[in-house]
Parts: structure tokens; C-alpha cells; sequence
């Protein structure tokens, strides 16, 4: 391949590369794998199956050796149709001790909760919804998708952070980066009628606009003090589609703040306590604030028809 590619140019050149390869047949294991991960109605035996996928995956990578070392390295680190690394993250994670979700069938929810009061939840495995907890900030009135649009067409570098670490998440959308989204015609961004629906998510990790954004918000009161932060908090936003059913891979527990709209969350075990555990469901409106162990409940999100939702996410530990 010609050394004077861009990334993007490589990006989307991997983009037709895995959908030829789902074309031509690698569906037929792979997809087999993530039906679990996208419909959670997978069956343990399937499970048992990820080391021979993990062999194809080497297997594959091999073979685009041939094309470019390059392309590789991209691949590996590729957000598009087919994220490998979270077939090999799968395949090798430890078993669960189901004890974190025996006989559990809905969330704690939690209302005008203190930091004192909240401490015994802090760190627990359990679901938990704070009502109405971030009510006050000026992002639940303030945040929309121009606001962040005109934040990043007025930053200098702010694409660019993406591409140099920062996670954008199309989940099931036809949209391959964050310039895509702020580039869509006015009528597909506010989800007028006949146009086709999107959802999206991203690390706000640029300084300037970071310090930006976290004007209009903060950390939930009601978390430990003496607790560790992500750096960087997640934007999620868009309509009707939401996320697919998968396992985050971080250090530490998720909370999420829903800033407007609502959200249907659904929730699962991993593979092994299927047979001992629940999978369930359950809704969250403006103010809200969600906090889940995302490392070993599979979730997956959904928005009513038509209507936008935005989400500030971050971890804590």
C-alpha cells in the first residue's frame, strides 16, 4: 500500500476489508460468537467454542501481513464492523463467581440519597438507579448536539484526539467517526422522518473541551469522596438505536448520568451463571443516574422512538 495513506484512508480500507470478510463467510463462526453479546441468547456450549475463534483471529491477522504491516496495526485497534479485540478480551477473561447475581431480578433504587447513606452501595456488583440525582446540573437544559458540534469544529485538534486514543463507538450506526456525525445533514441529525436513525459515543478527552463541558456538570455528590476518577468522561448520545449487549473492559465501576431522554437498560450475566442467574430490564429518565459493574453484567440500551438522549458516562474505584 502506498506509505503516504492517512489514517482515515486506512480506516475505512480495513472497514471494506472486514465487511468482504464477513461476505465471505467468517460470519458463520464469529457472528455465531457474538450473538450472545448482541441478542444474549447464546448457550454455554457456544462459549466453550472462543479458543478456535481466537485461532482464527491469529490466523487472520497472519494473512494481513501480506497486505501491510500498516493496515495491522490498525486493525487491531479498529472500532468498525468487527472489534477483534473484544473476541480475544472474551475468549480469555476469567470465569465469574456467580454470587454477584444470584437472586437478583431488578435494581436498588435509590432516592435523595446522602454520601454517608450511600456508602454501603458504593462498590457493590448490584444494579443501582439514584433518581433525580443530577437534576441541577446546567447540562440536563444546556446540552444538545450543536452544542457539542460547534465545541469541536471551533477546537483546534479536537479530531485528532480521537484518533490518537480517545474511543469513538458507532455501536449499529453507519457513521465511522465523530467528524462523520457532526457532518450529517441538519434533517438526519435532529432524526427528521424518513431519515435513518444514530447513536453514538465518545471519550471527551480533549483538555479544552473537556474543561468546556465540565462546566455544565459534575461528579454525582453522592459518590465516595475518598474514591478514584477516570481523567476523562464519555458522551453518548443520539436516537432510538442505543447500544448492542456487551462487557465493558476497564479498571474500574461505571456511572452514568442521564442528562435527557430516557433509557431502557438490559442487563445479563456472563455465559457461565446463565443457568443461576436472571437476565432483566429496566428504565431510567432525565436525572437519573445509573451505576453498574459493566465488567461482569452484559448491558445493552435502548431509546424510544424518536426521542434524543444524551448521557454523560465515567468510571469510579
Amino acid at each position: 500500500m502506498n506509505g503516504n495513506l492517512t489514517k482515515s484512508s486506512i480506516n475505512k480500507s480495513l472497514r471494506d476489508l472486514q465487511s468482504r470478510a464477513i461476505g465471505n463467510g467468517v460470519n458463520v463462526v464469529l457472528l455465531n460468537q457474538y450473538n450472545y453479546i448482541c441478542n444474549y441468547n447464546v448457550t454455554l456450549e457456544q462459549q466453550k467454542s472462543s479458543k478456535k475463534i481466537v485461532i482464527f483471529v491469529v490466523v487472520f491477522i497472519f494473512l494481513l501481513l501480506t497486505v501491510s504491516s500498516n493496515v495491522v496495526d490498525s486493525f487491531l485497534s479498529a472500532r468498525c464492523l468487527f472489534p477483534s479485540n473484544y473476541l480475544i478480551w472474551e475468549a480469555t477473561r476469567p470465569l465469574a463467581d456467580c454470587n454477584y447475581c444470584i437472586n437478583v431480578t431488578k435494581p436498588v433504587v435509590l432516592r435523595n440519597i446522602t454520601r454517608r447513606e450511600f456508602a454501603k452501595y458504593a462498590y457493590s456488583s448490584r444494579p443501582i438507579i439514584v433518581k433525580n440525582a443530577i437534576s441541577h446540573w446546567r447540562a440536563t437544559k444546556e446540552f444538545n448536539f450543536h452544542l457539542f458540534k460547534r465545541l469541536y469544529e471551533q477546537t483546534e485538534g479536537s479530531y485528532e484526539s480521537l484518533e490518537d486514543g480517545c474511543q469513538f463507538l458507532n455501536f449499529k450506526t453507519d457513521l465511522y467517526s465523530l467528524k462523520e456525525v457532526f457532518d450529517m445533514p441538519e434533517k438526519r441529525a435532529r432524526n427528521a422522518a424518513g431519515e435513518q436513525p444514530w447513536y453514538v459515543g465518545w471519550g471527551n478527552c480533549h483538555p479544552d473541551i473537556l474543561a468546556k463541558v465540565r462546566k455544565y456538570y459534575s461528579i454525582p455528590e453522592f459518590l465516595p469522596e475518598d474514591a478514584e476518577f477516570a481523567a476523562t468522561e464519555n458522551i453518548f448520545f443520539g436516537y432510538e438505536m442505543g447500544a448492542v449487549m456487551h462487557l465493558d473492559y476497564i479498571p474500574r465501576l461505571m456511572w452514568q448520568g442521564q442528562v435527557s431522554g430516557n433509557k431502557t437498560w438490559a442487563i445479563a450475566p456472563v455465559p457461565e451463571c446463565d443457568s443461576v442467574c436472571h437476565k432483566f430490564q429496566y428504565y431510567v429518565e432525565p436525572g437519573d443516574v445509573v451505576l453498574l459493574d459493566t465488567r461482569i453484567w452484559y448491558h445493552a440500551t435502548s431509546l424510544p422512538k424518536g426521542q434524543f438522549s444524551l448521557t454523560v458516562q465515567s468510571e469510579y474505584g
